[in-house]
């Protein structure tokens, strides 16, 4: 497929078909343990995570994370920053460790099952767009991107991982 075909691929094929076994990172079976919902353990399952090397986006699901009475579960970090899940609740967020960020804490996905469907998508936007010859439709392909991510997902605003990735492309 060209890079534009690709992209499109990336947008609206089913989740099966997107996934790279070369980029795939599965969970350790101890993912079993964490708590929770039973649609983000099987989407981590199935599928894992891509490692998005133009966005440094590494995954790992490596450790359990206690912050202010709440525990996560670390699935990947992206630069400094760690990506964690929140036990029962799946949401993920994002822990920037630099003193002094801006946003210390940001959105990223109202589910885990949201995170890992998300990812997928990006790698292949990201993979297929910088293939292609840049062109300034490329910035509306991403905003296309973007609002597929904020109609699977409402959750996702401008102060999210998602919209920061876009912005900075």
């Amino acid at each position: 497929m060209e890079p534009l075909e690709l992209f499109e691929h990336a947008l609206t094929a089913p989740l099966d078909d997107l996934i790279v076994p070369s980029v795939q990172v599965m969970p350790p079976t101890s993912i079993k343990t964490w708590q929770l919902p039973a649609t983000d353990l099987e989407a981590y399952q199935r599928w894992g995570l891509p490692i998005v090397e133009a966005t440094e986006l590494q995954p790992s699901f490596d450790r359990v994370i206690e912050d202010e009475d709440q525990v996560y579960y670390r699935l990947c970090a992206i630069g400094e920053d760690d990506l964690v899940t929140a036990a029962d609740t799946g949401t993920v967020e994002g822990f920037c460790h630099l003193e002094g960020a801006a946003f210390p804490r940001y959105w990223i996905n109202g589910s885990g099952a949201l995170f890992v469907d998300t990812a997928w998508r990006w790698y292949g936007v990201n993979t297929a767009l910088r293939a292609a010859p840049f062109e300034y439709e490329t910035y509306d392909r991403l905003d296309r991107f973007f609002a597929l991510v904020q109609e699977k997902d409402p959750t996702v605003g401008e102060n999210s991982l998602w919209h920061s990735l876009v912005e900075g492309w």
